[in-house]
């Protein structure tokens, strides 16, 4: 049928909707709408328009049939985005932690927190960012999508019998990620906290509060200025990973 590669593009488009929506910019803002809107036609459309629809697609069904192959495809669309979405929240997760070792913890409030009120998580949010760009994962990630077509063809995509385990060991891996970023700085703490431990037994005139924590400043700032290549390096492997597990989630219906 004549209309069939528009049809094609548009529920490519809504794959790639899925995927765009739970991208943040870094620093933790979304994408304005209209950008959201544009992306998702721009990619999803091209790429799809290469695949056709099959012939036992939802073009040679009915309305009812087309609405839930559109909604599997912004679903599928979600679960892969989320997993690159992990990926970058590991690296804003680590910055809250370490911020909390260094003494840096931004003052409770009832607001979602900003990046104002929380320059370490940002910053470690901006640095995994930059990293995505400059070590070309966006362009493993497009390929990822690419091949997702070859999987399942536009209309015909759905989440794999295993995408619940996918997803799932994808969380558990962002918190193993954080910790092992945040790991020196967790142990830093502990030596400067035990070693002020025993220093305010053996002189319980000293102020251990205030002394110690103007040293675990200093010390946390200082291994966090010599940490770069060991963040980008556990960076660097769960981008490596990131396009095999936005795979593992595709299945044809």
């Amino acid at each position: 049928m004549p209309w069939e590669p528009y049809l094609a593009a548009l529920m490519g488009s809504l794959r790639a909707l899925g995927i765009v929506m739970v991208l943040p910019l870094p620093g933790g803002r979304g994408l304005p709408t209209p950008l959201r809107a544009a992306l998702s036609f721009l990619l999803g459309g091209a790429l799809a328009s290469a695949v056709p629809l099959s012939p036992t697609g939802p073009a040679s069904s009915g309305t009812t049939d087309l609405a839930l192959a559109a909604v599997h495809e912004v679903l599928l669309g979600l679960a892969m985005g989320l997993t690159g979405r992990i990926v970058l929240s590991a690296a804003e997760l680590a910055g809250r932690v370490i911020a909390g070792e260094v003494g840096l913890n931004a003052a409770p409030g009832f607001d979602v927190p900003v990046p104002a009120q929380e320059p370490l998580p940002s910053f470690t949010g901006l640095f995994a960012g930059l990293l995505f760009f400059t070590t070309h994962a966006h362009e493993g990630v497009l390929t990822a999508f690419a091949r997702s077509f070859e999987i399942a063809p536009a209309g015909l995509g759905g989440l794999a019998p295993g995408a619940a385990a996918t997803l799932t060991g994808a969380v558990a891996a962002l918190l193993e990620l954080a910790l092992r970023i945040a790991a020196p700085f967790i142990a830093l703490n502990f030596v400067i906290t035990l070693g002020f431990a025993i220093l305010g037994r053996a002189v319980p005139k000293m102020n251990v509060f205030i002394v110690s924590y103007a040293l675990r400043s200093m010390m946390g700032f200082s291994l966090l200025a010599g940490a770069g290549a060991l963040i980008a390096r556990y960076l660097a492997g769960a981008f490596e990973q990131l396009p095999w597990t936005m795979l593992e989630l595709v299945a044809r219906r």
